[in-house]
């Protein structure tokens, strides 16, 4: 008679955790099916956006990045919408909302891997502004937090000539020699070289 009551009762332990179970994964299941959906339509949009460019159309193209931008805020899609956003303003020469835009996405996106893109175009347009001494400033923070990005070699070549640019020749020598030293055997470092020798 116990052992009837311990089975009914054990029944009913598991038929509640089950229960729980299914549950959380139907939650995790509509949860995951939601997010690749708005993946997809912000990936549709970002496409489509890119193809008004390609057709001529820039001003549905601008519209439409910042349509994607708007409705999938936190989607791969969106920080590339950002990027492309910025490059805009930036060859329309409105320096400050592409500044803006990319001060942003670097200090706040999640994805690491855009971080970098935004700083370096940064850098971009303070050169493009003849902004040197905030271009230096910038290269030298891309140097400390991303000392390992594709970029790194051009960033620092471009860095040296920020300081040519300013009149410190002997940070401009020192930043070549950085070059030599950290990518020894490589077109980066032949520029470097020739670059000193040029200035000497």
């Amino acid at each position: 008679m116990q052992s009837g009551i311990i089975t009914k009762s054990t029944v009913k332990v598991l038929t509640i955790i089950i229960s729980i179970i299914l549950l959380v994964v139907v939650v995790i299941f509509i949860y995951c099916s939601r997010i690749h959906k708005i993946d997809n339509l912000s990936s549709l949009g970002l496409a489509k956006a890119y193809s008004a460019f390609a057709n001529g159309n820039q001003q549905l193209g601008i519209a439409m990045l910042d349509e994607v931008m708007a409705k999938y805020p936190k989607t791969p899609a969106a920080y590339q919408a950002k990027l492309s956003r910025a490059d805009i303003f930036t060859e329309l020469q409105s320096y400050d909302e592409a500044l803006n835009i990319l001060k942003e996405t670097e200090s706040k996106d999640k994805p690491e891997a855009i971080k970098p893109l935004a700083l370096a175009r940064i850098i971009y347009i303070y050169d493009s502004k003849k902004d040197y001494f905030n271009a230096i400033t910038v290269s030298k923070e891309f140097i400390d937090k991303y000392p390992d990005h594709f970029l790194i070699r051009d960033i620092y070549l471009n860095l040296a000539e920020y300081y040519l640019a300013v009149g410190s020749k002997d940070e401009a020598v020192k930043t070549f020699n950085e070059v030599l030293i950290s990518f020894p055997a490589t077109q980066e470092a032949e520029k470097a070289q020739k670059r000193i020798n040029e200035i000497k």
